[in-house]
């Protein structure tokens, strides 16, 4: 092997390595931004809930003629 054919064959190897990163980084930030947007939207849920209940409890409340 030639020290041309070398060369082209490392340059050959670091475009599919830096392919290779670059698609492991799409695919772990996807990955990371499905797991917070379900973070996210689990917790709203929670959140949600606790001030349905919490005005839940004042309406209830009111017709029993408390305040």
């Amino acid at each position: 092997m030639t020290d041309a054919e070398k060369m082209r064959a490392l340059l050959d190897d670091y475009e599919s390595q830096r392919k290779r990163e670059d698609q492991a980084f799409a695919d772990g930030f996807r990955i990371g931004w499905d797991d917070g947007y379900s973070t996210g939207y689990g917790r709203a849920l929670v959140e949600m809930e606790e001030a349905w209940h919490a005005l839940a409890e004042k309406v209830r409340a009111l017709g029993k003629g408390r305040q």
